[in-house]
């Protein structure tokens, strides 16, 4: 067991103890406050300009950035998408690393700016636009995501302000209070990562649970804490992986257990150049989905993941990680 893992908060824990932007709005939604109260140092990240986002540096890591690739792949399942991109999301409201009116501007900065070389790069009719079942779309919005989210998580304030929505009679224009959102400051930046993929893992892992719970394609259950053998935990790996194909992630999938080590591939995924070009610019957080889930499995049953990594050959994802 990791010396560290006692002092180390959980994402559970963070969020009990975390006064989280849904709170504020309740208990404090009509106070608004000015930024000239707050530390410079306090304040976010600044927000990413179009220049900023098309810049040099941009443009040079994409000429070095892998291509789409030109692949035959199944359309996902709408909700099985959406169930990605939102538990991302959230996951970063979670957190409170950066204001959501920020997040949703710099997000839509990065699709503009990356849009048109994916498109031409892929060829024309390859993709639908705004299509989340497409593959090669949920290919680029899940890597405009993620690269969003791994700018925003890297040394973020404790706090910050956010222009949260009221509600208005129907008709009348939208308005915003200025709230301040203070994260727990016991959390470290350095634990942020992690506890933004347990959030993401938890949250597919549950919505597994829950649409497949009672049907013959449910992963195997396991006692929390027991500690099963590992073919018990490769049994509900299989599953899991089973499921994500069945949703259309990838047209094929599959998990072993050899020389002390899970393996989980898939063929055809629909975050093949998503997760590559993540892994290419060394993004703090990648759309490893099925690692998420799986390390959510793991822990549940009273192992720790350890040594993961996801690599990628051809049209093959593959990821490796041992459990103690």
């Amino acid at each position: 067991m990791d010396n560290n893992s006692a002092t180390r908060p959980s994402s559970s824990l963070m969020m009990q103890n975390n006064i989280s932007r849904r709170k504020l709005i309740s208990t404090i939604s009509s106070i608004s406050v000015s930024s000239c109260l707050l530390p410079q140092s306090v304040l976010a990240a600044p927000p990413l300009t179009a220049e900023e986002a098309d810049n040099f540096q941009a443009r040079a890591e994409r000429a070095f950035r892998p291509k789409p690739a030109r692949v035959l792949r199944p359309r996902m399942n709408l909700d099985f998408a959406v169930l990605l991109m939102r538990s991302s999301y959230n996951a970063v409201d979670e957190i409170d690393i950066v204001a959501m009116d920020q997040f949703q501007r710099d997000f839509f900065l990065i699709r503009q700016a990356e849009y048109k070389y994916y498109a031409d790069s892929l060829g024309a009719g390859a993709m639908q636009q705004g299509d989340l079942a497409d593959p090669n779309y949920f290919d680029f919005i899940s890597f405009a995501q993620y690269a969003t989210i791994s700018r925003e998580i890297i040394s973020p304030p404790v706090v910050f302000e956010e222009q949260q929505p009221v509600e208005v009679p129907e008709g009348e224009p939208q308005q915003f209070n200025a709230v301040v959102v203070r994260r727990d400051p016991a959390v470290r930046n350095s634990d942020l990562p992690r506890i933004h993929t347990e959030i993401v893992g938890g949250t597919i892992l549950d919505k597994l649970i829950e649409k497949f719970g009672d049907t013959a394609s449910a992963i195997p259950k396991i006692e929390p804490g027991s500690r099963p053998n590992p073919e018990t935990l490769l049994a509900a790996i299989k599953q899991m992986v089973n499921l994500f194909t069945l949703s259309g992630f990838a047209w094929d999938g599959s998990a072993a257990f050899e020389n002390g080590q899970f393996c989980i591939t898939f063929i055809s995924p629909a975050t093949l150049w998503s997760g590559q070009s993540l892994n290419a610019r060394k993004a703090v957080l990648t759309n490893d989905f099925a690692l998420k889930t799986a390390k959510t499995l793991v822990t549940r049953a009273g192992y720790k993941v350890t040594n993961d990594t996801v690599k990628y050959k051809g049209n093959q994802e593959i990821t490796t990680f041992n459990v103690v």
